[in-house]
């Protein structure tokens, strides 16, 4: 599992490749919302969906922020939302810590 350390109000950003063409959308499945902010940017324009074909990979950009101090367990998982049965398709865990 991943560590991020972050002090209270900084931000950290990384991309994960996304399927969003697919139907793949990543979502938070697990975080503690006091600790910590999660929200996602997709890099999709219509230049990059026309050079990579519908369906093809794009980079999401996910974002955290600390909010206060403490520690969250992250799992970010990829999947179609609509499919509640199915495993998803990639899974991401972190421990982000957040100090004063």
């Amino acid at each position: 599992m991943k560590t991020i350390n972050l002090k209270t109000g900084a931000l950290h950003s990384f991309k994960l490749d996304s399927l969003g063409g697919a139907g793949y959308s990543w979502v938070v499945e697990h975080n503690n919302e006091s600790v910590a902010a999660i929200t996602f940017r997709s890099s999709a324009t219509p230049d990059t969906v026309k050079k990579k074909g519908i369906g093809g990979a794009v980079k999401t950009e996910v974002i955290i922020k600390g909010l206060k101090p403490g520690t969250s367990r992250v799992r970010l998982v990829q999947k179609r939302v609509w499919e509640m049965a199915e495993d998803p398709l990639a899974v991401e865990e972190f421990l982000v810590t957040v100090t004063g």
